[in-house]
């Protein structure tokens, strides 16, 4: 009878908490590492570079002020009295145009001719922009328009790397869950043979049983310590692994010896199709957004190069006035300016080069939607074997239970040995044992999916 009374203390264990430890859930456990783990904090500075680097492409459309003053003297006569101002403005639009006004006096017995002002000096506004290269991008615009991705390559970046941690988080609590519940058992397990060799005690005492089997048991009990001491080492190793996931505000480590993973769930989540899935892992996850940035980054590089390959053409026009004083009578001033090699070698290169930019990104985003297939595929094919391994699992458990029960009501009646009780109670707690890798298996392989589809 105290045998049944402790097997189901060995059952009845399994389903409770040892310690007066708090419960952890995996989604506190997440919250935490996430919002204190340094890789974290440290990647939240992407979005504050990707604006730095929007700010400084657009300053390259700041305006853009020169001023020069020179002045020689000669007996107490101005030889050269000299002032030149001007103003730029490049802005964001078709054809790239820039506004200029500039402001020149030139005075002295010596000054270059095509100097010389009136007093007042002379002013001008005009235009200037190009009519064959850069009318639809140029370096400038090219360097604000890939600038302006670049928060959404930040965005993906942290995601990737919140993932990719929240992952690895993920399966090392569950790893530890696992070591706790196979802690239990080898805890279960030694309290019944702790009670059991005081029962095998007295039936010597009492002339039932021979003297060997205090041997017997005592060595039993000696090998279930054993296996109670390798299962907590296990236990604090993942403890001690977990505790590198999360981290106090002040950078210090927590104590993990006050808190204790939530149990192995039986199962988790329901049913899921496979496209369903894949199409949810393609919209999420931040590898495929990344990629999708470096592919517009690429055309847009393409695109710049092909503007080399015409030639480069630029148009000034204005309104000008001699005489800054007299700013009712208008001039005018058109000029043009033409650069380009004859060639076209390095313009053609840079289209090359810049094509196979594209294509390689093009294959990179078709190779990586294949891997992302393949996680997501993998994920379901692991959730659901290790479903069917976990049932396989729990029918052993039950039958291994029922031998114990059968083999225990041999013993009590005498017609079996402990040795015979003992190696049932082993295969029992191997039995257990699977089922609790079964379900740490599952919990992990829902990880796995949840990674795979971007939704962690």
């Amino acid at each position: 009878m105290i045998a049944r009374v402790a097997l189901l203390v060995v059952i009845a264990g399994l389903g409770m908490q040892l310690s007066a430890q708090q419960l952890m859930t995996l989604e506190s456990f997440l919250a935490q590492v996430e919002r204190q783990h340094p890789s974290l904090r440290s990647a939240t500075f992407e979005p504050e570079l990707a604006e730095a680097e929007i700010r400084s492409a657009l300053g390259r459309f700041d305006p853009l002020m020169e001023v020069a003053y020179e002045y020689k003297d000669k007996a107490g006569n101005d030889k050269l009295n000299l002032f030149e101002g001007s103003l730029e403005l490049p802005l964001d639009m078709m054809f790239g145009p820039k506004l200029k006004a500039s402001y020149t006096r030139g005075l002295g017995t010596n000054i270059n001719p095509e100097q010389l002002t009136t007093l007042p000096g002379e002013g001008s506004l005009g235009v200037s922009l190009p009519l064959f290269q850069g009318i639809f991008t140029d370096a400038r615009r090219n360097g604000l328009r890939k600038a302006m991705l670049r928060p959404d390559l930040a965005r993906a970046q942290y995601q990737l790397e919140r993932n990719t941690l929240l992952r690895s988080a993920a399966v090392r609590y569950w790893d530890w869950s696992e070591a706790i519940a196979a802690l239990d058992v080898a805890d279960s397990l030694l309290l019944l043979a702790d009670t059991r060799a005081d029962f095998v005690r007295r039936r010597v005492l009492a002339g039932e049983a021979a003297g060997i089997d205090t041997i017997e048991i005592a060595q039993e009990v000696q090998r279930r310590i054993g296996e109670r001491l390798r299962a907590l080492r296990i236990v604090e190793q993942f403890a001690i692994d977990v505790s590198v996931f999360v981290w106090n505000p002040d950078g210090s480590a927590p104590n993990m010896s006050q808190v204790r993973p939530f149990p192995l769930p039986v199962d988790e989540g329901a049913a899921v199709r496979l496209e369903d899935e894949v199409a949810r892992a393609r919209a999420l996850r931040p590898e495929l957004q990344r990629i999708g940035v470096l592919q517009e980054t690429s055309r847009l590089d393409s695109a710049l190069a092909s503007e080399f390959m015409r030639p480069y053409v630029e148009l000034e026009a204005g309104l000008m006035s001699y005489d800054v004083s007299a700013v009712s009578k208008l001039d005018y001033k058109v000029g043009v300016r033409v650069h380009q090699p004859l060639l076209f070698r390095q313009a053609s290169a840079q289209v090359q080069t810049a094509g196979i930019g594209v294509q390689r990104a093009d294959l990179t985003r078709s190779l990586l939607e294949r891997v992302i297939d393949a996680d997501v595929a993998n994920a379901l094919v692991s959730v659901d074997r290790t479903r069917e391994r976990l049932r396989a699992a729990v029918t052993e458990q039950d039958l291994a239970r029922r031998m114990v029960d059968a083999e225990l009501r041999r013993f009590v009646g005498g017609e079996s040995s402990l040795l015979s009780v003992n190696l049932r109670e082993r295969f029992y707690a191997e039995a257990l044992l699977r089922v609790i890798s079964a379900r740490a298996d599952l919990a992990r392989a829902f990880i796995t999916l949840r990674w795979a589809t971007g939704t962690i």
